[in-house]
């Protein structure tokens, strides 16, 4: 069975990968950028993939692709969030953090997921599928903190796991589920070169998971791209 997907932050990285995998394995996917459509240029005349710009800290942006999106398609089967900014400074301590760098780092990682499915969410209720997929991170998680600076980041992952507990708490009668993946350190312009994996590795993890039977009453929703449950 195939699958229509809407991936954000689709033009380099995991974003990327996820299209090209998802592609390959015959479903629809829309793939929305920011800025320019940078890797996915080489892939632009597939027929299976529809292209839209949308900045997800932009109400508005995020408004018209949703208007653009819903006049050719019936459903959304699969939404990955995967949207995101690293903005931090490592050197920077609480003494000096950049507070305008944190209030747009919350805005894309946090703010912008939010965004996004106050309009796609009656798209994703009407799919076959039902699955939301939030890229999260271990940096998102309170109990297993190893970290002394980095605040932002932490803080936008963090709140976007209560995003995605609530999403669940309010999906589960609708009979949708809701995921939130950490998808491990990648080599990406996000990760750096010395990273774990490639995005590739961890974009074949997220499709398999997208592609299980999910329990919706099952609270634990938060896990790796292997299926490993992590710590809120």
């Amino acid at each position: 069975m195939s699958y229509i997907v809407l991936i954000t932050g689709a033009s380099k990285g995991l974003g990327y990968s996820l299209t090209e995998l998802y592609l390959s394995k015959g479903d629809y996917v829309i793939a929305t950028y920011r800025r320019n459509l940078e890797h996915l240029e080489k892939i632009k005349d597939n027929p299976n993939l529809l292209l839209y710009k949308m900045d997800v800290a932009d109400e508005n942006s995020v408004k018209d692709a949703f208007e653009f999106v819903k006049s050719k398609v019936s459903h959304i089967d699969i939404l990955i969030n995967n949207a995101a900014v690293y903005l931090e400074d490592k050197t920077k301590t609480i003494e000096n953090v950049d507070i305008e760098k944190a209030i747009q780092t919350l805005n894309i990682n946090s703010i912008g997921p939010l965004r996004v499915l106050k309009y796609f969410f009656s798209l994703v209720e009407r799919g076959n599928k039902k699955l939301i997929i939030n890229v999260s991170s271990e940096a998102g998680s309170i109990s297993n903190c190893w970290r002394d600076r980095e605040y932002a980041y932490c803080m936008s992952k963090s709140a976007l796991n209560m995003l995605s507990a609530i999403l669940q708490n309010y999906s589960r009668n609708k009979g949708i589920k809701v995921l939130a993946i950490h998808p491990g350190w990648m080599r990406t312009d996000m990760g750096g070169p010395d990273a774990d994996i490639s995005p590739e590795e961890a974009a074949e993890g997220i499709y398999n998971l997208s592609m299980k039977e999910w329990d919706v009453n099952d609270k634990n929703i938060y896990m790796d791209y292997k299926g490993n449950l992590m710590t809120w």
